[in-house]
């Protein structure tokens, strides 16, 4: 009786507990049940692409459906599948975490190279920062030998996210060091239950931790340094920016910012910053984030006009410039297409001017030139001509202006495309 007794209240403790805590606890201080589930559908979608870390949190499934042996995304691997490098085939490896690995502004940037033979590699790995990144970039991608490291640099990355794995067959919450296993169902139960998952689990990206790895990252970075550097190789850090303005950051924001240029100026690597570029396309009324709430992702129109800011510091300049005005055209409406380049266009016959979204191959190339305006050009190698908007569109687009050498027939890019925004009604 008296074990049955002390059952009783201990039960009824807890419920008291129960009901106490979900009366008094502050909203948003735990992951919400929503939360969890939407991580548990995550890391069973995910399965084949990544997996539980130990030092790392999360690394890519190597070898698998999603990544090579290498750790490159498919489709972004070496030619010839090893580490060999082809004579005359320059070798450009990108690391960085989700708008890496969705291509959202390296793919645009790889349509954009027009520096002779190349292979693009893409290590880019989700809710990554530059100490997983760098890490394992001396596991399995420093043997690649790549002429040139860019790493795209976050406003977060000076933290570390939570990733949800199946590790050993059960959901676990993954950081470097850290697993925490986790029953949903229990989570959506019991508020106490939650109290003990988050006893051991603490979400770093929140304000007071936002750059609690700040000293790591620069660690990093000087070991990246001086292992690509030091073989002869070029190194450069893009800063990505936040896609909001600049005067809606927070605070943290701010000084994480402040952070990472002044670790950047440290360590003496080249770096530029696309902010400035991503606040003038907000300027021109473009939407620019992947979901209305996601200030860390691009949409595709923002991902081009990105990659088109970032070539000028990434490549060597083209040989013919191409500028459009207004930005912004109406439906049907026309721009102003200029094109200089001396060098180039002395001699040249054929020269043909059009527009065609990106990426564009070279027989799309070939074809978008039947029909183009033709472009004169003056003793200067200077020329314009007007652009025709499309007539009808859902949305937003982005086109590119082209300028396009057709001597003997053939089409060439022969210069980066400027953007053309067309407005909807």
């Amino acid at each position: 009786m008296k074990l049955l007794f002390a059952a009783a209240a201990f039960g009824f403790a807890v419920l008291v507990a129960e009901f106490g805590v979900r009366a008094l606890m502050p909203a948003g201080r735990l992951l919400s049940p929503a939360a969890i589930e939407t991580f548990h559908e995550r890391a069973r979608v995910e399965a084949s692409m990544i997996q539980a870390d130990l030092e790392l949190g999360h690394v890519p499934v190597l070898d698998g459906e999603h990544y090579d042996r290498f750790g490159l995304l498919r489709g972004w691997g070496t030619r010839s599948g090893g580490v060999d490098k082809q004579p005359g085939v320059r070798r450009v490896l990108m690391l960085g975490d989700s708008v890496t690995r969705r291509a959202t502004i390296a793919a645009p940037l790889r349509a954009l190279w027009t520096g002779g033979e190349v292979e693009f590699l893409n290590a880019g790995v989700e809710s990554w920062n530059p100490v997983q990144e760098i890490t394992s970039y001396l596991r399995h991608q420093a043997q690649l030998d790549a002429d040139h490291v860019v790493l795209w640099l976050h406003n977060n990355d000076l933290s570390e996210s939570t990733v949800a794995c199946l590790h050993d067959g059960q959901f676990t919450l993954c950081n470097p060091g850290a697993f925490v296993p986790v029953d949903p169902d229990w989570y959506g139960r019991s508020i106490l239950y939650q109290l003990y998952v988050h006893s051991r689990h603490t979400d770093r990206l929140r304000p007071e931790h936002y750059a609690f790895r700040a000293a790591d990252v620069e660690r990093a970075l000087a070991q990246l340094r001086d292992e690509v550097q030091g073989r002869g190789a070029r190194l450069t850090v893009g800063l990505l920016p936040i896609f909001s303005a600049e005067r809606d950051w927070a605070p943290h924001e701010r000084q994480t910012r402040e952070l990472e240029l002044a670790m950047l100026d440290r360590l003496g690597v080249e770096w530029f910053d696309l902010q400035p570029t991503l606040e003038q396309v907000a300027a021109l009324g473009l939407p620019v984030r992947a979901t209305p709430n996601d200030v860390y992702h691009p949409n595709d129109e923002a991902g081009q006009l990105l990659a088109r800011a970032a070539a000028e510091h990434l490549f060597d300049a083209p040989p013919v410039s191409v500028q459009v005005a207004p930005r912004v055209v109406a439906l049907g409406g026309q721009a102003a297409l200029e094109v200089a380049g001396a060098k180039v266009t002395a001699g040249r016959r054929g020269w043909v001017v059009t527009a065609a979204a990106l990426p564009v191959s070279a027989g799309e190339l070939a074809a978008a030139t039947e029909g183009a305006a033709a472009l004169a050009f003056d003793q200067r190698g200077a020329g314009s001509v007007a652009l025709d908007a499309p007539a009808t569109s859902g949305g937003w687009l982005t086109w590119r202006a082209l300028a396009v050498a057709g001597d003997g027939g053939e089409a060439a890019l022969v210069g980066w495309p400027a953007p053309l925004i067309v407005a909807p009604r």
